[in-house]
C-alpha cells in the first residue's frame, strides 16, 4: 500500500513548527541490534525495512525513515566491483572506466542491475511496516557516480584535461539516476535522500557545470508535490551554496566542513536545510556530554531560521556508540522544551 504524502505540506509544516525537528542520517548503528551483518542487511530488501523500522521505533523523533546509504549500489550497477564487510559500509574496489575511449563505450546499464532492486524493493516492504512518516530511498548524485566510475583522482581531473568526455559520463551516470530515481517513485518512496559528497571537491564554477547542471535533469524527471530530493553534500562548499539551491531540489543536507551560520542565510526560507553534527568527531569519538554541548551550540546558532533540521553531517557508522546517538536525540528534545 503506497503511503501518499504531500511532501509540500510536510515541508511547510516542519517550518512552521515551534520546535526544531530532526533527521540524521541513522541506518547503521541499527543493524546489530537485530542480528544480522552489515552484508546481510544491504543485500536483503527485508533486512534493510527491519532496520528502517528499528531506526524508527529506537528513536521516534526521526522525521523521515531512508533507507541504508550504500553508495556502492549505483555504480555495482554499472559493473563495479564491490568489497563487502560484516560491520563496515561496503566499497568499491574496481572501477568501471579508465579512458575517453572506455566512457565513450560505456553501456547504460538496466535499472534492475545490480542490487538496484533490492533498495527499491525495501521500498516496498518499508511501507508495510513504516505508516506514519516518509519514507526515502538513497542513491548517489551524477558527479559522485561518475567519480566512483572512474575514482575520484581521475574524475577530477578529466573535469579539467578533458571536460567533454567527463560529459559523456555525466550524462550516461544520470541517465541511470534519473531512471532509478523513477523506480524508487514507482515503489511508492516520498523522496530520494541523494548523495553528491564528491561533488564537494569542486570549485563554485565546476560544481555548477559538472554537477548541478545534471541534479537539476534529475529534479526535473521526478521531483513533485509528493516526491522531495533532498541533495547532500559534505564539502566546504560554502561559496557553492547558489549553485546547489539553482538545482532546484527542496531540500539540502549540509556535512560538518561547512559552518550552518555561512549556508542557512543563503537559503530561502521555505527551502529546508539539514545538517550537520560531525559523525566522526562528535557521534563516534566524542563522549554523550560532548555531543550534548555541540547539538545545543548548533540549535542555539540556528534559532534564527525556522526552515532548519538538526541532522548528522553525513551517515552514521555502524559502530558509532547507541549513548551517544541518544543524547544527540535528548539535546535536541530539551532545547524544544526549554524554548517555550
Amino acid at each position: 500500500m503506497t503511503m501518499r504524502i504531500n511532501m509540500e505540506k510536510w515541508s511547510r509544516e516542519i517550518i512552521e513548527s515551534k520546535d526544531v525537528k530532526n533527521l540524521p542520517v541513522l541506518y547503521f548503528p541499527c543493524v546489530q541490534e537485530l542480528g544480522f551483518t552489515v552484508t546481510e542487511s544491504v543485500s536483503s530488501p527485508e533486512n534493510i525495512a527491519k532496520t528502517m523500522k528499528k531506526v524508527t521505533e529506537e528513536y521516534p523523533d526521526i522525521i523521515a525513515a531512508v533507507t541504508g546509504m550504500d553508495l556502492t549500489v549505483d555504480t555495482e550497477a554499472f559493473g563495479g566491483k564491490v568489497k563487502f564487510s560484516d560491520k563496515q559500509v561496503p566499497s568499491i574496489v574496481k572501477h568501471v572506466v579508465k579512458t575517453a575511449e572506455d566512457i565513450r563505450s560505456l553501456k547504460v546499464p538496466d535499472v534492475h542491475s545490480g542490487r538496484v532492486d533490492v533498495f527499491t524493493d525495501a521500498v516496498k516492504e518499508a511501507q508495510k511496516l513504516i505508516t506514519d512518516r516518509p519514507i526515502f530511498g538513497g542513491m548517489l548524485g551524477p558527479f559522485s557516480l561518475a567519480a566512483n566510475l572512474m575514482e575520484v583522482s581521475n574524475a577530477l581531473m578529466l573535469t579539467m584535461t578533458d571536460p567533454d568526455s567527463m560529459k559523456i559520463l555525466l550524462d550516461k551516470a544520470t541517465e541511470f539516476l534519473i531512471a532509478r530515481a523513477k523506480e524508487y517513485k514507482a515503489a511508492g518512496a516520498n523522496g530520494i535522500f541523494m548523495a553528491e559528497p564528491t561533488a564537494g571537491l569542486l570549485s563554485p564554477d565546476q560544481l555548477d557545470e559538472f554537477s548541478s547542471t545534471y541534479v537539476k535533469k534529475l529534479v526535473e524527471a521526478v521531483q513533485d508535490d509528493y516526491f522531495f530530493l533532498i541533495l547532500h553534500d559534505c564539502g566546504q562548499v560554502k561559496d557553492s551554496v547558489k549553485s546547489m539551491y539553482s538545482t532546484g531540489c527542496k531540500g539540502h543536507h549540509y556535512g560538518n566542513s561547512v559552518d550552518m551560520r555561512d549556508i542557512l542565510p543563503q537559503i530561502p526560507p521555505d527551502i529546508l536545510v539539514f545538517g550537520n553534527i560531525d559523525p566522526s568527531t562528535a557521534f563516534f569519538m566524542g563522549t554523550p556530554e560532548s555531543i550534548r554541548e555541540q547539538t545545543l551550540k548548533l540549535l542555539e546558532d540556528m534559532k534564527p531560521y525556522p526552515h532548519f533540521v538538526l541532522s548528522s553531517g553525513c551517515d552514521l557508522a555502524p559502530v558509532v556508540p547507541k549513548e551517544n546517538i541518544d543524547a544527540y536525540f535528548e539535546a535536541c528534545r530539551d532545547f524544544n522544551k526549554n524554548r517555550g
